[in-house]
């Protein structure tokens, strides 16, 4: 009786202090939603390490995908309460119109999550390393948890009872718009130039500097992880071997970059696949007869810039992640032909940059 409540407590406190996202319009350094960065600050690890966790089981056939979307699912913006999880559970009407948002966002996770991890769509080798990357992240947020159990003071927009003991400096981290910042944030705010704030005046005189008391060392939660390493890099190997004998070892996590400057240089189809796509139009020359152009996003950020003196109609369809682009028409009285462009989102932000003028 007495470990099943412990376990159930235990799984009750990893939820209730589960990291938020932090993304990159909220200070953190996140290619795609804020997740690693946010498993870093929350647990205190080097989220480049979480980020090459999940790089290394996403070429387990895609098992890593549908456990990041999970993630996502589960871990609210920073500065909110509210994942997009329970945002899609709550009622519409009972939800701010910032949850309001992570509720859209939500159902299309949704969606990604059942395509990509074959737990209802098929079964086989699909659904068996997508069921065996989940395990292996809540493995791995176990060990964390126990490593960790109290969470930086002003990390979470609900303050648990019990922080580390050690400030954290979050001052480079914004709350998601139209929320306020954490209780606990202890930082001194911007505006002031020597560094002070109220809660650091009138301190009594330092003691003794405190010996630092000796951890006991926690081997297990690394051993845990080096073995999911370990499986993630035979995977890896075994897929860059299979990539090379197929012919597709360059298409590998590359950022994109493409700048046309007329017609004949002009693609129907750029795609991206793992990091950036960068699709600039801005020195297009007039078009001789009207163009369709798609630009398609993969895994990371998607940023397009239009031309300035070429006639524009710009459509836009969502994918995972914060977008900015707004159908319509643009450089109506520029010459020439008119330049379709479709923008269509995958995983990660899309940023599209319209014409100063229009």
């Amino acid at each position: 009786m007495t470990t099943q409540t412990s376990f159930t407590d235990t799984v009750r406190r990893m939820w209730d202090t589960r990291p938020p996202r932090i993304p990159s319009e909220q200070g953190g350094n996140s290619k795609i939603a804020g997740v690693c960065e946010g498993i870093g600050v929350r647990y205190q690890i080097d989220p480049t390490i979480v980020r090459v966790l999940f790089v290394v089981s996403l070429f387990t056939l895609g098992g890593g995908l549908p456990a990041y979307l999970l993630a996502w699912l589960a871990m609210p913006r920073y500065g909110m309460s509210t994942s997009p999880m329970q945002a899609v559970a709550r009622r519409k009407e009972q939800l701010t119109p910032p949850e309001r948002k992570e509720r859209s966002t939500g159902w299309w996770l949704i969606i990604f999550f059942i395509l990509t991890s074959g737990l209802f769509t098929s079964e086989g080798t699909l659904a068996s390393t997508g069921i065996l990357a989940i395990v292996a992240l809540l493995v791995a947020w176990w060990a964390l948890h126990l490593r960790t159990p109290e969470p930086p003071a002003g990390l979470l927009a609900d303050a648990p009872a019990r922080t580390l003991p050690d400030p954290v400096d979050l001052s480079t981290y914004l709350p998601a718009e139209g929320t306020a910042v954490p209780p606990g944030r202890t930082s001194p705010p911007a505006w002031d130039p020597l560094g002070t704030a109220p809660f650091a005046w009138d301190l009594p005189d330092p003691g003794p500097a405190p010996q630092p008391q000796p951890r006991k060392p926690r081997i297990w939660p690394w051993i845990a992880l080096g073995l999911l390493g370990t499986l993630g890099a035979l995977t890896v190997l075994g897929g860059i071997l299979g990539l090379w004998v197929g012919g597709n070892y360059e298409d590998i996590a590359e950022d994109r970059s493409y700048a046309p400057t007329s017609g004949a240089e002009l693609q129907t189809h750029y795609k991206g696949e793992i990091g950036d796509l960068i699709v600039d139009l801005r020195r297009l020359s007039d078009l001789d007869d009207s163009r369709d152009v798609t630009v398609e996003g993969g895994i990371g950020p998607v940023n397009v810039f239009l031309p300035d003196d070429v006639p524009v109609a710009l459509e836009c369809e969502e994918g995972i992640g914060e977008s900015n682009c707004i159908p319509g028409s643009y450089n109506d009285d520029a010459a020439g032909e008119t330049l379709n462009v479709r923008v269509e989102g995958g995983i990660g932000p899309v940023r599209v940059t319209v014409p100063a003028a229009s």
